[in-house]
């Protein structure tokens, strides 16, 4: 009987190892589909740090730094940036407008290199049109990830690609979609999450949970190096959160290995970077505080970086709720905000506790980014993982309209192979 049984149930183990892929194909294609929408329906894809990226890009391939500064200039041009000085040529106005910047500014943006890695081959063989489909690259394994991470919380093939429609159709989509660092900040994002949610189940092998605790680790630290703001921030709330999620399992049942090691994991990816950042010395947040309060470095010094935080978020916050709440603001006009509300509310109905919490914890990290550069004029851009939630949530919750079982030695919910 037990023979039997092993050979039936590898034909399934591949069946479903099919099905998988073939969903996971399904969710680029929708991706590539929706990436092109929402590229075709906005007129300005570049922003003055598309120009810094390019440039470390263009330099990445051997360009010479005066070819780097007109390649990085004629792409951000051509993409829509509007010319520093009106009324003056696009791209000897970017030039020149870079060249008086200060290296300290400079150096915020070379210490970042995620971005420009990913893009820069893609430069190499395509030229300017390199850039351009490595973000594409990036958004659409974004989508992927995303549905991935569906099947894997126990989701069908519905809500996975539910999943993948909704980050594109949420504000996500919209910065996925422009030449900035946000698509491999989020694709990198995912990839840790994907990799978190098989740790959170009891079971399996020491070899298995090792190299999940790496997975979740290199992912955190690839989002670190390509926007410090979205994976710093992520890997340290998800060691406090999960390090005390730990302690409590472990005061009620004992100490459970893939918990663990998840913290662990993220534990690590924070003291890495915080390590690097102080034998490199990368620029961190007093550096990019002096950057908002001295004008880019034109001004001297600040005295008193972090009181001044505290005042801006002190003015900045009920002016802010307020526009967030009455439809005045482009991170939610009510029906986003509803939408927002109704997101978070699904993710705790659809999953069980403490994979909701790591979604949950994700999303919270997008507020924690708005708290360190409060700026009104960019709050839809920098709160942008708190999207992330409100994708499972509502995709799962599409997938899965049954509540789901209590904590089981399954949970959350088994992958499809």
């Amino acid at each position: 009987m037990s023979g039997s049984q092993t050979v039936g149930a590898a034909p399934d183990a591949r069946q479903a190892r099919v099905r998988l892929v073939l969903g996971l194909l399904a969710a680029a294609a929708l991706g590539s589909l929706l990436w092109w929408g929402r590229w075709e329906t906005a007129p300005q894809h570049a922003y003055p740090d598309t120009y810094w990226y390019a440039r470390q890009a263009a330099t990445m391939t051997g360009t010479p730094p005066a070819e780097a500064d007109r390649f990085a200039a004629r792409l951000a041009c051509r993409q829509g940036m509007p010319s520093p000085q009106p009324g003056a040529s696009c791209v000897t106005a970017t030039r020149q407008w870079a060249a008086d910047l200060p290296p300290r500014y400079r150096r915020i943006f070379t210490t970042r290199p995620g971005y420009p890695l990913t893009v820069a081959p893609f430069v190499l063989a395509f030229g300017e049109r390199g850039m351009v489909l490595a973000t594409a690259a990036l958004a659409v394994l974004a989508g992927v990830l995303a549905a991935l991470a569906v099947r894997l919380l126990g989701g069908g093939l519905v809500a996975a690609l539910a999943a993948t429609a909704l980050l594109f159709l949420l504000p996500t989509g919209f910065w996925l979609s422009r030449l900035l660092a946000e698509a491999g900040a989020i694709a990198f994002a995912l990839a840790a999450l994907c990799a978190a949610v098989p740790l959170l189940r009891r079971g399996g092998t020491a070899r298995s949970r090792l190299l999940l605790g790496g997975a979740v680790a290199a992912g955190l630290l690839a989002s670190t190096v390509t926007r410090p703001a979205t994976g710093l921030l992520l890997s340290a709330a998800l060691t406090a959160v999960l390090g005390a999620l730990t302690l409590v399992r472990r005061h009620r049942a004992g100490w459970e290995a893939g918990l663990v090691v998840l913290t662990a994991a993220c534990g690590v990816a924070t003291a890495v970077w915080l390590g690097l950042s102080a034998a490199l010395d990368i620029p961190g947040a007093e550096e990019t505080l002096q950057d908002k309060f001295t004008v880019h470095f034109t001004r001297p010094d600040v005295p008193d970086p972090w009181p001044r935080l505290v005042e801006l978020n002190r003015d900045f916050w009920p002016t802010q709720l307020d526009a967030w709440w009455n439809g005045g603001a482009p991170l939610a006009a009510s029906p986003l905000l509803a939408l927002l509300l109704v997101g978070f509310a699904a993710l705790f109905r659809a999953l069980p506790g403490r994979a909701a919490l790591l979604f949950a914890t994700t999303g919270a990290t997008g507020l924690l980014t708005l708290v360190a550069h409060p700026k009104d004029s960019e709050a839809d851009r920098l709160v942008l993982v708190i999207w992330l939630p409100v994708v499972v949530g509502l995709a799962m919750l599409l997938g899965r309209p049954a509540r789901p079982a209590p904590d089981t030695p399954g949970e959350p919910g088994q992958p499809p192979a």
